[in-house]
This record gives structure tokens, sequence and C-alpha cells, in this order.
């Protein structure tokens, strides 16, 4: 299957999201006085909007395939979106960024108080919609707090890791530390996310099976996120798997490179593949493995995608997240490709 087929067959999902933030869209207007709200906001391209909400219209496409009614996958697709907004606008304040999933018409450098907002109206949506539900009777009333319960639960532990790396860690990690610890929570139950309520809700078995194909596939997300992030890491201090890897298992002239880049701090113009050729190689590979492995689980419950097609995609992932210059390392597709040490989802909690 071809990039043009791939997307054909995810087009329907697209026209889902464009719903679920029409939606949103109104949701915006119900709950914030029309002065703070940009008139008109400029319109995305269509593979610019595939792009930008690659994982929501995929989440969207899983739950159309595994037969979810279009009530429902509307509003899985609005609760996703109000938590993606209430992560984006907590990682906005946490590393001074000012991505932006809301026309709001605040100074365009006010970027903490728009992330504030972004919170603050998150929440608020995620409410409303849930609140809906009831009315409408998708859900009951203890649906609605039991699903409230979960979405809090998971997103703790998650804002957690990430506030522990906050001004730097003192210890690189072992690979399978790094894993089994913070990638769990940034890249696995990160995505995992999207699956709360369609387990509760759906409850069937090809849901729960789909979820755990998602964890994989966000583990592998992060490594590949790491792989990006390498350098900025390594001025902050924060948590990476290729650093990880490199120290602990890398050939001894990256360590001694690694050390020299480490003490200097001077990055600019490099490019890890050139400066860490045979470590690069083998995580790049560990996370293409790791993704077809979260890919095969989804095909096994149902999804459309085959391990062979999925392939294509992840190479298309590695585009998207800026890893284009990776691409002449890219394997050819063998039926098994090791993926990375094993890791399994939590278990799901709720307090009480």
């Amino acid at each position: 299957m071809n990039r043009f087929s791939i997307l054909r067959h995810l087009y329907p999902a697209l026209r889902d999201h464009q719903q679920v933030e029409h939606t949103l869209n109104q949701l915006l207007h119900h709950t914030l006085d029309g002065e703070y709200i940009q008139n008109k906001r400029p319109k995305l391209r269509l593979m610019s909007f595939f792009q930008r909400n690659f994982f929501s219209i995929l989440f969207l496409s899983i739950y159309r395939s595994l037969g979810v009614a279009p009530q429902r996958r509307e509003l899985y697709g609005v609760i996703n979106q109000s938590i993606r907004g209430i992560v984006t606008g907590t990682d906005n304040l946490l590393d001074d960024e000012n991505k932006t999933m809301l026309p709001l018409a605040f100074p365009e450098q006010a970027h903490r108080f728009n992330s504030v907002m972004h919170i603050l109206l998150f929440d608020r949506f995620l409410e409303q919609v849930l609140e809906k539900a009831v009315d409408d009777a998708i859900l009951t009333r203890e649906d609605k707090d039991r699903i409230h319960r979960r979405i809090f639960s998971a997103l703790v532990p998650i804002g957690a890791e990430e506030a522990s790396e906050e001004g730097g860690v003192k210890e690189i990690l072992t690979p399978e530390k790094i894993l089994s610890t913070v990638h769990a929570l940034k890249g696995g139950e990160l995505l995992r996310l999207a699956f709360i309520t369609p387990c509760h809700i759906e409850n069937t078995p090809q849901i729960h099976q789909a979820d755990r194909g998602i964890y994989k596939i966000g583990l592998a997300l992060q490594v590949i996120d790491d792989m990006t992030d390498l350098f900025e890491d390594l001025t902050l201090g924060h948590h990476n798997y290729l650093t990880s890897f490199i120290y602990h298992e890398g050939p001894a002239d990256e360590q001694k490179r690694l050390a020299q880049l480490s003490e200097e701090q001077s990055f600019s113009n490099l490019e890890i593949h050139k400066l860490f050729p045979v470590s690069t190689r083998l995580v790049m590979h560990r996370a293409i493995g790791e993704a077809l492995e979260g890919f095969t689980i989804l095909h096994d419950a149902g999804f459309w995608l085959t391990r062979k097609d999925s392939f294509s995609l992840i190479k298309d992932l590695f585009e998207l997240r800026g890893l284009a210059a990776l691409l002449p390392l890219w394997p050819n597709y063998q039926p098994s490709m090791p993926g990375l040490p094993t890791t399994t989802p939590q278990a799901d909690s709720e307090s009480t």
C-alpha cells in the first residue's frame, strides 16, 4: 500500500476530526466571550491539517475500524482533543513554548497567559462534553465520574515525570530504565490517554488489544523524539534514550564524543547520524521494530493497516518528526524486526 492509499484509508477519519474541531469551536464560542476569540484563522491545507493532527486522526480511524458508533466516535474525539489541549498548554508552560490549538485573541507576546487559558478552556470543554453525553444517555453519571477519575489519575504520573526533569537530572539511566520509567509514561501512557474512555465504554477485547498496540507505538514515538531532541536534552539535562544508549552501550569512540559534547555544550550544525552513526542506526532500528509490533497488534485487533504497510507510515513519521536526514539509514522491511526491550502498559487504576 503506497502513501496515497494510506491517506485515502485515513480520509474518513480526517473528516471525523474536522467535525471534532467544529464541535470544539462551538464549545469555545459558548464558553468564552467573543472579544477574546480571533474572528478569522487561516485555514490549513489538507496535508498540513493531516500532519498537524496525525495521531488524533489515527485514533479515530482505529475506532472506525473496530466498529465504534459515530456518536461515540465524536465523543471520544472531543475528549481526546481536550486532553491534548491540556497537555499542550502544560508543555508550553514547562518548555516556554507557544503552541496553540485555539484561536484566542490575546496579545501575541502573552505566551504564558495563552497557555493558562488553553488549560482552563480545554478542562471546561472536557466537563461540558461529558455532561452532554450524560444528558444524551451515551454515558451514565457513574460513567462520567469514573472517566474523569481515570483521566486525572493517568495525567498526574505523566506530569510528575516531566516535573522530575525540571532543572536537569543527575544520572544517565540505562536504556532499559529509561523505557520502563520515563518513556513508559511520556510515550506509552501518554498515547493510551486516547483509549481511557473507549476501554471503559466499549469494553471489548478488540479495544483493549488496540490499547496495548498504541502503548508500543507511543514508546517508539518517544524514542524517535529523543533522536530529534538529543542536543536540546543534553543542554537541559533531560532524560534521552539515545544519550543513554550511547553512554551505556555505544562504541568507545561515540562514548568519548558524547562526553566531549556534554562538557563543551556546543551543538550548532551537528548531525546525530554523523557523530554517532552506530548508535543512531541501532536505536532507529529498535524504534522501527517497536512501532511495527504496535501496528501488528492493532491489525490483529481489526485495524485495516497491515504490518508491512505500516512500515512506510513509520518512515513518514520519521520525516514528520524532523528526521529526514536519517532516511539513508532506513532498513529494508523484514517480517521480524527486534523492537525495544519489553515493557508493559500500567494496569487501569482508579482513585476513589
